[in-house]
């Protein structure tokens, strides 16, 4: 795990502005995406290699070399031409090793390398600096965490709710463990439909679907997803938590 590691990365959407348009992409002025340079920075520092990976075709070479080299990105290998399917890295595991060796990160577009930290101990996210969060509507507590997905513990106060949310990555199931618990979900804001959920019952959420979880009555829930602990678009919330939009 502390030795140097091989970063394969996409350039148009994680390090630089996508326009919709791969034209645009190379003929834009190109704009680098938070937080971008000071991971490469990082990268370079612990002496990773650094492959970037595109769809831009071979032709396109020189003007994206160009354009990486006056933004100030460095790299080890640049490959170009590739389809737009998904992409997917396969590696060996070391014999009777407990730790992977590949991994996978998947970020909103243009979203930018704000919660990717390479260093952590968990790879694909920042270690929690703490397992018990109190939280306005109750508490949470993080059971597991790792490189492929979470569990965590949580208790809603009766009547209590968190913010009316989506994600833009994160996927979970939920499962309630004691109590009963309010949940809306639904295509959009104004679509929510409110179901009654009892101890046994689950429910799987998917990225962009809008949810809620409200007390019925104090309810403990378990929370099964994957690992973006960061991911959470508030729409309403009865705290003042809301993210802007």
């Amino acid at each position: 795990m502390n030795q140097p590691k091989t970063i394969f990365c996409d350039i148009d959407g994680t390090l630089l502005q996508h326009h919709k348009d791969i034209i645009k992409n190379y003929q834009n002025t190109p704009i680098v995406l938070p937080h971008v340079l000071d991971s490469i920075k990082q990268w370079e520092k612990n002496n990773y290699k650094i492959i970037l990976t595109t769809g831009r075709k071979e032709c396109l070479r020189h003007i994206t070399e160009h354009q990486l080299h006056t933004i100030g990105i460095v790299y080890d290998e640049l490959i170009m031409g590739l389809p737009n399917g998904p992409r997917v890295l396969i590696n060996d595991k070391k014999e009777h090793g407990i730790e992977n060796t590949a991994y996978a990160v998947n970020l909103p577009r243009n979203g930018g390398l704000a919660h990717i930290d390479l260093t952590s101990p968990l790879v694909t996210v920042p270690t929690p600096s703490t397992s018990y969060v109190e939280k306005p509507w109750g508490s949470e507590t993080l059971v597991d965490c790792n490189d492929k997905y979470v569990v965590k513990k949580l208790f809603m106060k009766a009547g209590a709710a968190c913010s009316i949310q989506y994600h833009e990555c994160k996927r979970e199931t939920i499962l309630v463990f004691s109590g009963e618990l309010w949940i809306y979900s639904g295509p959009s804001l104004e679509t929510l439909e409110k179901k009654l959920y009892k101890a046994g019952d689950t429910i799987t959420i998917a990225p962009y679907t809008v949810h809620r979880m409200e007390g019925a009555t104090d309810c403990v829930y378990y929370e099964t997803s994957t690992n973006e602990l960061w991911d959470v678009v508030r729409l309403q919330d009865n705290y003042g938590r809301a993210t802007a939009m």
